[in-house]
């Protein structure tokens, strides 16, 4: 019977853990969809359209660039709120306030956007990861390889050994030339000192397990004290 007992907790408690995977931590991105603006002081671009040329709150714009309401005219959908921001061959950047860790893989993801009007229909994008004034990784791509009037995740990443590049991080994202939308900006880590945090059917297969656990072992010293009475 305690053999039986024994085999179920290992069971619930092997499905427990399975059931709980590494969840990866988020650095906060300020402003990271572009929905905290100044006032979009021009319009007459369309339906629901309007725009200014920045500043962009909690950005640092570089050239000709803002925030854009682009409406139904230039997107079928927006990926996060109704705000993107662009840029027409200059950047926008984010200093972070933290540095690298050791041994820990970063995640950049950032949404690109191709217009359906046209305008802007093969700029060059890019999208920078900086340590300080050092470049761990970067992607360049081009807008007309993004389905016209659609929003595409571009994902960089760049892995830290033991020791790391000093610096705090900051996030490029420019345009070569035309213009370049961007949205949704999400920056994310993940490392083997990570600690698993189940999710809710985890947590209660985790919960069975030890209460399994715990009236297998509250019989087991039943049965060893009413054997060592006898």
């Amino acid at each position: 019977m305690r053999a039986r007992i024994g085999v179920v907790c290992a069971f619930i408690l092997a499905g427990a853990l399975a059931a709980s995977p590494l969840r990866a931590d988020s650095i906060a991105v300020q402003n990271a969809s572009f929905e905290t603006t100044n006032p979009l002081t021009f319009a007459g671009c369309g339906t629901g359209c309007a725009y200014n040329f920045g500043p962009i709150p909690d950005w640092t714009l570089n050239g000709t660039g803002g925030s854009f309401q682009p409406g139904s005219t230039y997107y079928n959908s927006i990926p996060n709120g109704n705000i993107v921001a662009f840029s027409s061959g200059g950047s926008i950047s984010q200093t972070l306030g933290v540095s690298l860790l050791p041994d820990t893989t970063y995640t950049l993801s950032v949404d690109v956007g191709h217009r359906l009007d046209g305008f802007g229909s093969g700029t060059g994008f890019s999208i920078s990861l900086d340590a300080g004034s050092t470049v761990l990784n970067s992607i360049d791509g081009s807008s007309s390889t993004i389905t016209p009037g659609t929003f595409q995740e571009e994902t960089l990443t760049y892995t830290t050994g033991s020791t790391v590049t000093p610096g705090n991080l900051s996030i490029i994202l420019g345009s070569s030339f035309g213009q370049s939308n961007f949205d949704d900006v999400r920056l994310t880590t993940n490392s083997p000192n990570s600690v698993p945090v189940p999710e809710p059917s985890g947590l209660l297969l985790l919960c069975m397990g030890l209460f399994s656990l715990a009236l297998f072992l509250r019989c087991s010293r039943k049965i060893q004290f009413n054997g060592a009475a006898s």
